[in-house]
C-alpha cells in the first residue's frame, strides 16, 4: 500500500539570515532562483478556526480567539508583564500612514501582569480577547536597552520592540492577513534611440499594449496573489491594487532626429540612467496610485497604507534584424520592508515584457521575507526562507542578498531542501511555516471571512485569490469528496502557473488540478488521502532495467511510463518518459513528437532537493535536423559520463536514449535498490511556450526497485588476452620481473607452486596505470585469486581489487571490490589448468575465466591508480602458476632485472 501524502508541513525549520531591523534588503532574482533544528508542531485542536493553534517552543506558544500566550526570556531577573493594544496600525508605519500619535498612550493600552516576583524565563497568558482581532504586544524588560533600529519599530524603555498577533475568527470563519500591494504598470515605454539605428531606415512605429494583452499581465498579478494564498494554507492574501500608466514614455535619450511622434514623451521613472541598471534593469521610486503620473522618491502618506509596492515597466526596443519591436528581458530588485518606518513600503522593480507571474511571486516573496523577519524572532526556525536556496555551508560564496553573515563566504542557515528550483521551492518552504507564524505577521491588515463548514477554506469571497465557489468544492462540506477536507484538497497543487518562460501570454496548463469532487483526483486507484503523488498516475519507481543506449526505444516496451503528456492543438505535442537502473548506471527514455523544439529534464540523484547537494544533474535534448542532447543547462551544467543516442522513427517519434553512469565518472552512486530519484521535465515548443509534464519545478520521486536474479551482464566484455597480442607481455615463471612476497611460492620445473596456508603474493611492481588485464594460466584446488592494488595499500585478497574463483573452501566465485563482493557466478576451481583474467576497463571491473566472462561489477573508483597486479597463494588452494600475461595503460615504468626474491617480506 502506497504511503499517505502530507499535504501540509506544518513544523518550520530553517530560513537563511536577512539583514538587520532597518537595513534595506535588494534581492536579486535575475529571471531564476539562486534543516537547521526542528521546531515543536504547531497543530489545531478541532477544525480550522474553531481551535487553539499550539506552537510551544516560538515566542507565541498558544493563539486562539480569545487569548494568546507568550514565552520570553530576560537577561536579567524582573516581573513578568507585557503591554498589550487592539488596532489597525502598527506603530512602525506610523509616518507611512499620516498617524503620528504614539499609539501606546491612552486608554486602549492594557498591561497585563503574570504570576508575582521575578525571573528570567517567563509565560504569561493574554486573555479577554475578541475572535478576528488584530492585537500588537510589548513585553517589560528593564535591563535592555532598545537599539536605535528596534526604537523604530516600537520599543521605548522599560518595553521592548511591538509585534503582533491576529486571533483565529472562530466557528464559522477564518482569519486571514493582508498584504496590500500597490502595483504601477507602465505599458508603453519605448527606446526611442534604437529606432534611429539605422537613420535612412528608421523602426515603425509602436503600438500600444492592448487591453487585451493588460488583460494577461492582471491575470499574471492573480496567479502570483493564488500561488501565495494556498501555500500559506489560506492565511496569507497578498492584495494586489493595479494602477496603469499608459502614456507613450520614453527609455533614453531622445534622439535629434526623433519624429513629432517621439518628441517630448516623458522619461519613464524606472529609467536609471542607464539601459540596463542591475538587478531590475531600472530604479525605484515611490508610487502614489491616487496620482501614478507623480515621481516621488521619498515619504508618501496613504491611510491605511499599503506595505508593499511593484514597480512594471514595459521597455521596448527596436531590432532591426527581426523587424520588430521586442521587450526587454529583466531580472528583478527588492527593497525590503525595512524602510515602513521612514514612510516607505517594501518595492520591487523589474521589466514586464519577461515571465510577469514569476518575476512578481519572485520578488514580492523578498518582501515577505523581511516581513517574516521583523514580525517573527529573526531566528533560524522563525522565518519565511530566503528564495536563493543553498544547503549551509562555510565554503560557498555569498548570494548577493545573502546578508552580512555571508560576507565571508560562510552559509549559515540551510535554505534548502527536498524540492525543486522557482516556484516550487518556495511553496516547500512556506509550507513550513505554521498558521500561528502566518497569524503573526506584523505589517498587514487581519481580515475575516465566511468559512460555514469549518475545513479552513473561504467559501465565496470575490476578493481573494481563491474560495470554494471557484475551486469546485461545496462550502457547506468540509469533505466534499467525502474523504480529504476541501483546503488539503487544493493544497495536493502548488497552484503554480506555468515553467518560466520570456512571456506572459503564457499556454495553458497541462498538468493535473486536483478534484474537488472526486477522492481519486488522478484515477489511478488510489485515493488522494493515501496516494504519495495524488496529481500524477504513475507508480513512483525506477525500475531494474539495463539500456543499450542505442535510440532504439524497443527494448523499453515493457518498462511502465515514469511520465507523459499530451497537448492538442496546432504543436500536437506527444511526450513520453521511462526510466530504470541497473549497477552501472541510471537510464532514461524520452520519446516526443510534434513541433518541439527542447526538453529539459532535472535529474536529482540524491533524492534530498535539487538544491542539497552537488549530485543534481540536467539534460537538454535538442531537436532540429538530428536530435542532440548535451548539459549545457542554465542552473545545472553537469552530467559526467553522459551516453545518449538519439533516433528518429517514421511515425514522427523521436527517441532519446540516455545513461548517467553509477559511481565512476558520474556524480551517481548507490549499491542494490531503494534509492530514490527525483525527475523534473519541461518541452519547449516551437513557438518558444514551456510547458511541464507534471506541475512546474515540482519533481517526481520515484524509487529503485530491487531486481530478482542476476543483473545481465554488459554486451562489451572484454576478450581473453592473447599472448601475441598489441602491447601484451608474457612472462613465465622465474622472469625476473616477478618479485614475491612471503614463503609460501616455490618454483619448481618452471612453474611457481604454493604450499601452507599462509597468503602469499607473486606480483609484478611499478605498474602506474588505470586500466589494465592481467591474465594466469592456473591449476589449484581451490582459491584462484588475482589481485590489482592502489599505491600504500597491502596487498591482500580483501583490498582494492580482487577477483577469485572456488573461495570458501571452493563454494563461491566473486568479485571483491575495496572489500565489498559483487557478482553472482556457478563456476568453481575444476581438475587441471584453467585461464584466469582480471580486468578493469571503462568503469567496469570483470573476471574471465577459461576464456569467458563469469563476472562483472561497476568500478567503485574508476580513477584511482594501480600501482601493482598479483597473483596471491593460500587458503590451502595449492595453486601452481604456470603463466601471466599483463596489458596496462604504462607497462612496467622501471622493471628490475634482479633476481626474483623469495625471502619473506613484512
Amino acid at each position: 500500500m502506497k504511503p499517505t501524502m502530507i499535504v501540509r508541513r506544518v513544523a518550520a525549520f530553517a530560513l537563511h539570515r536577512q539583514p538587520g531591523i532597518g537595513q534595506a534588503l535588494i534581492a536579486v532574482a535575475a529571471l531564476l532562483a539562486t534543516v537547521a533544528a526542528d521546531a515543536a508542531p504547531s497543530h489545531i485542536e478541532g477544525p480550522a478556526d474553531r481551535g487553539m493553534l499550539i506552537d510551544p517552543t516560538r515566542p507565541v506558544t498558544r493563539i486562539s480567539g480569545e487569548r494568546f500566550d507568550l514565552s520570553y526570556y530576560t537577561a536579567q531577573p524582573a516581573p513578568t508583564r507585557v503591554q498589550v493594544r487592539r488596532g489597525d496600525l502598527p506603530f512602525a508605519a506610523r509616518k507611512l500612514a499620516g498617524r503620528m500619535e504614539d499609539p501606546w498612550v491612552g486608554s486602549g493600552v492594557r498591561t497585563i501582569e503574570g504570576p508575582s516576583g521575578e525571573r528570567t524565563q517567563h509565560r504569561i497568558s493574554v486573555r479577554g480577547l475578541e475572535p478576528g482581532g488584530r492585537y500588537f504586544y510589548r513585553v517589560f524588560d528593564p535591563a535592555t536597552d532598545p537599539t536605535s533600529e528596534e526604537t523604530r519599530w516600537g520599543a521605548q524603555k522599560p518595553w521592548r520592540r511591538e509585534y503582533s498577533v491576529s486571533t483565529p475568527a472562530g466557528a464559522g470563519h477564518r482569519t486571514l492577513v493582508r498584504y496590500p500591494v500597490k502595483v504601477l504598470l507602465m505599458p508603453n515605454v519605448i527606446n526611442v534611440e534604437s529606432a534611429y539605428v539605422d537613420p535612412a531606415s528608421p523602426a515603425t512605429r509602436p503600438e500600444k499594449l492592448t487591453d487585451a494583452q493588460l488583460a494577461l499581465v492582471r491575470e499574471e498579478l492573480d496567479r502570483a496573489a493564488r500561488f501565495f494564498f494556498v501555500n500559506s494554507g489560506m492565511r496569507l492574501w497578498v492584495d494586489f491594487a493595479i494602477a496603469i500608466d499608459d502614456r507613450w514614455q520614453r527609455w533614453g535619450p531622445e534622439p535629434g532626429a526623433a519624429e513629432d511622434f517621439y518628441k517630448s514623451w516623458p522619461m519613464c521613472r524606472s529609467y536609471a540612467g542607464q539601459d540596463y541598471h542591475q538587478p531590475g534593469g531600472g530604479d525605484f521610486t515611490a508610487v502614489d496610485l491616487r496620482e501614478p503620473h507623480r515621481v516621488l522618491d521619498g515619504p508618501i502618506v496613504e491611510d491605511p497604507p499599503f506595505y508593499g509596492q511593484v514597480e512594471i515597466a514595459f521597455p521596448r526596443r527596436w531590432e532591426p534584424g527581426r523587424n520588430q519591436w521586442t521587450f526587454y528581458a529583466s531580472g528583478g530588485g527588492t527593497l525590503g520592508v525595512d524602510s515602513v518606518p521612514d514612510g516607505l513600503p517594501g518595492r520591487s522593480q523589474f521589466f514586464g515584457g519577461y515571465d510577469t507571474a514569476w518575476l512578481t511571486t519572485h520578488e514580492v516573496h523578498h518582501q515577505l521575507e523581511s516581513l517574516g523577519r521583523l514580525s517573527l524572532a529573526d531566528r533560524e526556525d522563525e522565518r519565511i526562507v530566503y528564495n536563493h536556496w543553498s544547503p549551509r555551508s562555510r565554503s560557498r560564496g555569498p548570494d548577493a542578498a545573502s546578508g552580512p553573515e555571508g560576507s565571508k563566504g560562510v552559509h549559515p542557515w540551510t535554505t534548502s531542501d527536498r524540492h525543486g528550483e522557482h516556484y516550487d521551492g518556495m511553496a516547500f518552504w512556506d509550507r513550513t511555516l505554521s498558521d500561528s507564524q502566518w497569524l503573526r505577521m506584523h505589517l498587514v491588515e487581519t481580515v475575516v471571512v465566511a468559512d460555514v463548514d469549518d475545513d479552513g477554506f473561504p467559501d465565496d469571497d470575490a476578493r481573494l485569490p481563491l474560495d470554494e465557489r471557484r475551486f469546485g468544492s461545496d462550502p457547506a462540506k468540509a469533505r466534499t469528496d467525502g474523504r480529504t477536507l476541501d483546503i488539503d484538497k487544493a493544497m495536493l497543487s502548488t497552484w503554480a502557473p506555468a515553467p518560466l518562460q520570456a512571456r506572459f501570454d503564457k499556454p495553458m496548463p497541462t498538468f493535473a488540478r486536483p478534484d474537488p469532487t472526486h477522492p481519486d483526483s488522478d484515477r489511478d486507484g488510489w485515493n488522494d488521502d493515501e496516494d504519495p503523488y495524488p496529481l500524477i498516475p504513475r507508480e513512483p519507481f525506477v525500475y531494474p532495467f539495463s539500456a543499450t543506449i542505442d535510440g532504439d526505444a524497443a527494448e523499453w516496451l515493457n518498462v511502465p511510463l515514469g511520465g507523459a503528456m499530451a497537448v492538442n492543438g496546432p504543436e500536437n505535442l506527444e511526450l513520453e518518459f521511462r526510466q530504470g537502473h541497473d549497477a552501472a548506471a541510471y537510464s532514461g527514455l524520452i520519446r516526443a513528437r510534434g513541433e518541439w523544439a527542447q526538453i529539459r529534464i532535472v535529474i536529482d540523484g540524491e533524492g534530498l532537493g535539487v538544491y542539497s547537494s552537488d549530485s543534481t544533474q540536467a539534460l537538454r535534448i535538442l531537436n532540429g535536423d538530428e536530435i542532440r542532447v548535451d548539459h549545457k543547462d542554465r542552473f545545472f551544467p553537469r552530467a559526467p559520463g553522459l551516453r545518449w543516442a538519439a533516433s528518429r522513427g517514421h511515425d514522427g517519434w523521436g527517441n532519446i536514449e540516455f545513461g548517467l553512469p553509477n559511481m565512476g565518472d558520474g556524480l551517481m552512486y548507490w549499491r542494490g535498490a531503494g534509492r530514490e530519484v527525483g525527475t523534473y521535465i519541461e518541452i519547449t515548443d516551437s513557438h518558444g511556450y514551456v510547458r511541464s509534464v507534471h506541475e512546474p519545478y515540482r519533481l517526481f520521486y520515484c524509487r529503485m526497485l530491487e531486481r530478482p536474479g542476476k543483473d545481465p551482464m554488459p554486451a562489451n566484455p572484454p576478450s581473453e588476452l592473447a599472448a601475441d597480442g598489441e602491447r601484451v607481455v608474457v612472462l613465465k615463471p622465474g622472469d625476473a620481473r616477478l618479485r614475491t612476497r612471503g614463503v609460501g611460492w616455490k618454483l619448481e620445473n618452471g612453474v611457481y607452486r604454493h604450499s601452507g596456508p599462509g597468503e602469499d603474493a607473486i606480483y609484478l611492481e611499478n605498474i602506474s596505470a588505470t586500466d589494465f588485464d592481467l591474465w594466469t594460466r592456473v591449476e589449484a584446488r581451490s582459491d584462484a585469486i588475482l589481485g590489482a592494488f592502489v599505491a600504500g595499500s597491502p596487498m591482500s585478497a580483501t583490498s582494492d581489487y580482487v577477483a577469485f574463483v572456488g573461495g570458501y573452501a571452493n563454494t563461491r566465485s566473486r568479485l571483491r571490490l575495496f572489500g565489498a563482493e559483487e557478482g553472482d557466478t556457478a563456476a568453481i576451481v575444476a581438475p587441471g589448468l584453467h585461464s584466469m583474467q582480471l580486468s578493469r576497463r571503462g568503469g567496469v571491473v570483470w573476471c574471465l575465466w577459461d576464456g569467458q566472462p563469469i563476472l562483472w561489477a561497476v568500478d567503485p573508483e574508476p580513477k584511482v591508480v594501480i600501482d601493482r597486479l598479483a597473483i596471491l597463494g593460500g587458503y590451502g588452494g595449492r595453486q601452481g602458476l604456470h603463466e601471466i600475461r599483463f596489458r596496462s595503460s604504462s607497462g612496467i615504468n622501471s622493471p628490475t632485472s634482479e633476481a626474483p626474491d623469495h625471502s619473506p617480506k613484512p
